[in-house]
């Protein structure tokens, strides 16, 4: 029974070894720096077919507010905040890698078609956002409101 509980023990131990060393060798990427008034736009030609880019906002208040725009293989744009409900507390936010977002703090990877599904308890905070055919917009009312999660 002792040999069974320190190997449970063990196993647990090496479990967090292992998603602290995830959260750690995954730096954060750095954003572009976006201003607008009412609303920021976005030039989808800065955004690839199959890549997340970062953005940052500081509004007037000097609050700084990192976001991500995700175009995924079939051209759609997803919009989130760069953090999740749960993790996003923490102010690590999201990782790219092989055209996947990759939570900073719990290690969860999202296919870019799929970052509003979330996973568990880390679930992207959604920001809500209008595509036309050559820009994105998203109303910084909207930014304000859903970074207020954390």
């Amino acid at each position: 029974m002792k040999r069974r509980k320190r190997n449970l023990i063990l196993l647990g131990a090496a479990g967090v070894i292992s998603a602290a060393a995830i959260a750690v060798s995954v730096s954060q990427p750095s954003c572009t720096t976006i201003t607008g008034g009412d609303k920021l736009t976005v030039a989808m030609a800065k955004l690839a077919p199959g890549t997340a880019s970062f953005f940052c906002y500081r509004d007037e208040a000097g609050d700084h507010l990192r976001f991500v725009l995700a175009r995924d293989e079939s051209g759609q744009v997803h919009s989130i905040l760069d953090g999740c409900r749960q993790c996003g507390k923490f102010h690590k936010g999201y990782a790219t890698a092989d055209g996947e977002l990759i939570c900073r703090v719990c290690g969860n990877k999202y296919k870019l078609a799929d970052v509003e599904r979330g996973e568990g308890s880390c679930v992207p905070v959604a920001l809500p956002s209008k595509q036309s055919h050559d820009h994105i917009e998203i109303k910084v009312a909207d930014l304000k409101q859903a970074s207020q999660q954390f």
